[in-house]
C-alpha cells in the first residue's frame, strides 16, 4: 500500500512538473501552490531540479525551467520579458529603448528599466538589469510588446528620450549644444507626433528638465 501511494505521489509530481515547465517564469509562491503548499515536496523538488540543472534561478525566489528556454528562440526576447517581471511594475526605457529605435549611437550593454519601486541592479545569466525609480506621476508612456506567450512593456520613442534626459539631467551644467552633442543622440528619428507626445511628459517635469528638453527639441529641428 505504501509503495502504491509513493508511486501515485510520484505520478502527481510528474504531472505538475510537466504543466509548470510551460510557464515563462515561476515564483516560489506559485511553485508552493502547485504542490498544494507541501513544503517537503517543494523543497525536495527544488533540490532535485537545481542539482540536475533543469531549473534556472532568475533571482531569489524566481525560476524558469531550462526546457522552456531551450524549446523557444528566447535568446533575444526572453531577457526583455523577464526584465519587466522581476520587478513590477516596470518597463524598458532609456538607453535600451533608444537603441532599439535607432536613436542611441553608442553600443548598449544591459537593460535599462524604469519602475516605481526602489533603484537597484539585478544580474543573472540573462544580463544586467538596471532599475531606476521614477515618481508615480511620470510612470507611463509605454506600449506592450509580445513574442509567443511572453509580453513586456517598452517606452515609446518620446518617453524613452524623456526618461533618458530626466535621469541624466545632472550631467548638464550650461545646458547648451555641446553638452547635447556629448549624449550622442540621433534625434532625426523623432517625428512631429513624437514631439507632441514628448511635450506632455516635459510639462510634468521640473524647470531644469523643461529647459533641457526645450533645448533638445530646438537642437533637433535646427
Amino acid at each position: 500500500m505504501l509503495l502504491y501511494l509513493q508511486i501515485l505521489k510520484n505520478i502527481v509530481i510528474m504531472e505538475i512538473t510537466e504543466k509548470i515547465k510551460e510557464m515563462p517564469y515561476l515564483s516560489k509562491t506559485a511553485l508552493a501552490n502547485a504542490f498544494n503548499k507541501n513544503p517537503n515536496t517543494l523543497r525536495n523538488s527544488l533540490a532535485y531540479w537545481k542539482k540536475n540543472g533543469s531549473l534556472v534561478q532568475i533571482k531569489r525566489g524566481f525560476f524558469v525551467f531550462r526546457e522552456y528556454l531551450d524549446k523557444r528562440d528566447n535568446a533575444l526576447y526572453y531577457p526583455r520579458f523577464i526584465a519587466t517581471k522581476m520587478i513590477e511594475p516596470s518597463y524598458l526605457s532609456k538607453e535600451f529603448a533608444l537603441q532599439e529605435y535607432g536613436m542611441f549611437t553608442d553600443a548598449v550593454f544591459g537593460y535599462s528599466v524604469i519602475t516605481t519601486k526602489k533603484t537597484q541592479t539585478i544580474t543573472n545569466q540573462f544580463g544586467i538589469f538596471n532599475y531606476q525609480s521614477i515618481k508615480p506621476k511620470l510612470f507611463g508612456g509605454f506600449v506592450e510588446k509580445t513574442y509567443g506567450n511572453t509580453a513586456w512593456s517598452m517606452a515609446t520613442k518620446s518617453k524613452a528620450l524623456f526618461d533618458y534626459l530626466y535621469f541624466n539631467k545632472n550631467k548638464f551644467r550650461r545646458i547648451d549644444g555641446d553638452e547635447l552633442d556629448a549624449l550622442r543622440l540621433n534625434l532625426k528619428i523623432m517625428e512631429k507626433k513624437d514631439w507632441v507626445e514628448f511635450s506632455t511628459y516635459v510639462k510634468q517635469g521640473d524647470k531644469k528638465i523643461q529647459a533641457i528638453c526645450g533645448l533638445v527639441k530646438k537642437y533637433a529641428n535646427r
